[in-house]
């Protein structure tokens, strides 16, 4: 063995492939040009055979695609396992090789979680200088960045930092409250390492924070925070704020029993240390698999917020489900500027990316919604592979950019372009896909998927499929009637049922499973399932803990409130049960009505549509459809009659039904959450009672 070795230090290795002698099979690592040479002889020598970007679709290696393999596999030869990986020529074999069980994370082991700190180490030891994540200002130059070694020592820093100056507990809950950049990712990395479970929050404008400000003591007064976490530059601005407050005399209501505490490197006289010390800090507190790791307010839950508890068991079971099934090798490298505090930006980017091996860049969402012509300036020259936004964005980049932009753009390196977080709409992908046609992006690169917080993240990803039904029978029916032409609908496929997911369709009411083409409430078992709502039994017990009925399943289920159908194995969503439209006895997605209204006007502003029931009848007991529309600001008075009565056309011709009311406002007047979803209900409470009660045909709102 031990000539063996030397022989391998003597020959100079293939530009393609590194070897690594590892003395422990909990060494998860993965090399470029690199030989380690410190060997430990008292334990039993094992060398890895590392290719660069290595494919995950077998679940036995990790990374690149799976195309550039013919074929891999394990052997024995005799009582030595041996490896085979056959590229475009001959097959190479290598042996001994390692452990196989260690070469992917396996969901059932009992002590998942501790690998997703681990991996953060053990990538650390591996590739120190390797740039994990940076974050790109507006004008798309690297303004931050975190190597592997950085990852470490500030998770560590940090976690001693929450530990011993703020008096944090393991189980402690804290405020996340920053602005997009790295200081973010440092305190949520630091309090996981120190057992505090964060509470990420959409940061108020700390310079007028009187209109968004409520929120925040919403969630602090449900989550029973100790403390608020932020960045330097946020607490100056908001110091900023509070001086300016008291010049103007107006109320700020910041939550005022709170102790805010400054996590950016070098505050308090703490020093990081450098990128080549991952220090030990953070090893003194080992998670349970069933410990909170994290508060998720989710998105739509304002007045009466509601905190998903996500365990450190589900975190390490999405985030293996995310490297393995997105190939987060050594060659990953992804450009996002999904909000972090959102579940998408917060576990499917940050830490997914950082538990994989490539190279994560963010920028601002801010940014992205000023500049959208930088999200694909940064790819194209960082070449990144994965990318993802949800269906909004896709329609924005059309519009916002311009044919001699896509023309020198190179997207060719995009393996995974995902779109998620909301409705995922056939014309809007086709119209994405024609367009960016001329940059290289591979058609088969668009990746629709489906998840929500509930659920950590994913649940589907990688749809493929899309399904023409009949609309007609798909409303009245909630059955799906394979037809084209005149009167069908298209459905988008959101991916495949994984094999440890375990996903039904369900007749909400009677809480039986539903055959294949059948609509109804869609319910997930997984690892990745959260462990309820906070401080909330009950509704954890219902939404989180259902049955089948007449059912020997002893599995309970998430209740995901949305609605969807199962063919041939892929997942199609249809939409949200509670915002259902029940219309002349059809069932009425409004995202539908909606996505039709999209360009029947250019006087209407992009995302400033709402369509919700109002009572129609004279004594309240029959429901009509309503719809809200935004108009831009420079729009002339005279073209507003107009807007509504192209409204009302569109909406008969297409869905055969009569609005009630249409009203036509200005910019900011349909309700959105943090996240940018239509909250339906909030709209109808705002239209004007004496438009609606009057069933005017159209209506102005000044």
């Amino acid at each position: 063995m031990r000539a063996f070795a030397r022989g391998l230090r003597r020959r100079p290795l293939p530009r393609k492939w590194a070897i690594r002698a590892c003395s422990s099979l909990r060494e998860i690592c993965e090399c470029r040009f690199r030989f380690y040479r410190q060997y430990n002889w008292h334990h039993h020598l094992f060398f890895r055979l590392i290719p660069t970007g290595i494919s995950a679709s077998n679940r036995l290696l990790e990374g690149a695609p799976k195309s550039r393999y013919r074929e891999s596999w394990f052997g024995r030869r005799g009582d030595r396992r041996t490896v085979t990986v056959q590229r475009s020529g001959a097959p190479i074999t290598f042996a001994p090789l390692i452990d196989v069980r260690m070469i992917s994370c396996t969901t059932t082991e009992a002590t998942a979680m501790s690998l997703l700190l681990d991996r953060f180490r053990e990538l650390a030891a591996c590739i120190p200088a390797n740039t994990a994540i940076s974050f790109v200002n507006e004008k798309g130059r690297v303004a931050e960045s975190m190597s592997r070694a950085d990852v470490v020592s500030d998770m560590g820093e940090v976690a001693e930092f929450l530990r011993h100056h703020c008096g944090l507990e393991p189980g402690d809950r804290a405020i996340l409250a920053y602005p997009s950049g790295l200081d973010f990712v440092r305190g949520l990395i630091g309090c996981l390492a120190a057992g505090v479970v964060p509470v990420p929050i959409y940061p108020p404008d700390p310079i007028n924070p009187q209109k968004t400000v409520d929120r925040m003591q919403r969630v602090v007064a449900s989550s029973g925070a100790k403390a608020v976490l932020t960045s330097r530059r946020y607490a100056n601005a908001r110091r900023l704020g509070t001086a300016r407050s008291i010049v103007t005399g107006s109320t700020v209501g910041w939550p005022g029993d709170l102790p805010w505490h400054i996590t950016s490197r070098g505050i308090g006289g703490r020093r990081m240390r450098g990128p080549g010390t991952p220090g030990a800090p953070g090893r003194g507190w080992s998670p349970s698999p069933d410990a909170p790791a994290l508060l998720q307010y989710t998105s739509g839950s304002t007045s009466d917020p509601k905190g998903v508890v996500i365990t450190h068991g589900n975190l390490a079971h999405q985030v293996d489900f995310n490297r393995r099934l997105l190939g987060l090798g050594l060659d990953a490298r992804g450009v996002f500027w999904l909000p972090p505090y959102h579940d998408f930006g917060l576990i499917s980017v940050i830490l997914s990316g950082l538990a994989g091996s490539g190279e994560v860049t963010l920028m601002s969402p801010l940014t992205f919604l000023q500049r959208p012509a930088l999200w694909f300036d940064v790819m194209d020259r960082v070449r990144a592979t994965h990318t993802a936004a949800p269906n909004f964005a896709y329609e924005l980049a059309v519009r916002k950019t311009t044919a001699e932009q896509r023309a020198a753009w190179d997207l060719s390196s995009l393996q995974v372009v995902m779109s998620a977080a909301e409705p995922v709409r056939e014309d809007t992908t086709s119209r994405f896909l024609d367009a960016f046609s001329g940059t290289g992006l591979r058609r088969d690169a668009f990746c629709p998927a489906y998840g929500l917080a509930e659920h950590t993240v994913a649940v589907t990803m990688f749809g493929r499929s899309t399904l023409s039904v009949d609309r007609h029978q798909l409303e009245t029916q909630r059955l799906a009637v394979p037809a084209d032409g005149p009167g069908s609908q298209m459905l988008i496929g959101c991916g495949q049922v994984a094999d440890d997911v375990d996903v039904r369709i369900v007749d909400p009411e009677l809480h039986v499973p539903l055959a294949d083409g059948q609509v109804g409430e869609i319910w997930v078992d997984s690892s990745s399932k959260a462990a309820g709502s906070w401080g909330l039994p009950d509704k954890s017990r219902d939404t989180f803990g259902a049955r089948l009925a007449g059912s020997d399943d002893s599995r309970s289920y998430l209740r995901t409130g949305d609605l969807g159908l199962l063919h041939d194995g892929e997942l199609y969503v249809c939409g949200r049960l509670k915002d259902l439209l029940i219309l002349a006895g059809r069932n009425i997605h409004p995202q539908d009505i909606e996505e039709s209204l999209r360009d029947c006007h250019p006087a209407i502003r992009l995302g400033g549509i709402a369509a919700f029931a109002v009572d129609a009848g004279d004594a309240g007991d029959v429901e009509g459809l309503a719809v809200l529309v935004e108009v831009k600001a420079d729009i002339a008075t005279e073209m507003l009659s107009g807007v509504a009565d192209e409204v009302q056309a569109v909406v008969l011709k297409n869905h055969q039904l009569r609005c009630s009311a249409v009203v036509v406002a200005p910019p900011g007047s349909v309700s959105k959450t943090t996240s940018g979803k239509v909250q339906r209900a909030r709209c109808c409470t705002r239209a004007p009672a004496l438009l609606i009660s009057r069933l005017v045909s159209w209506g102005i709102v000044d």
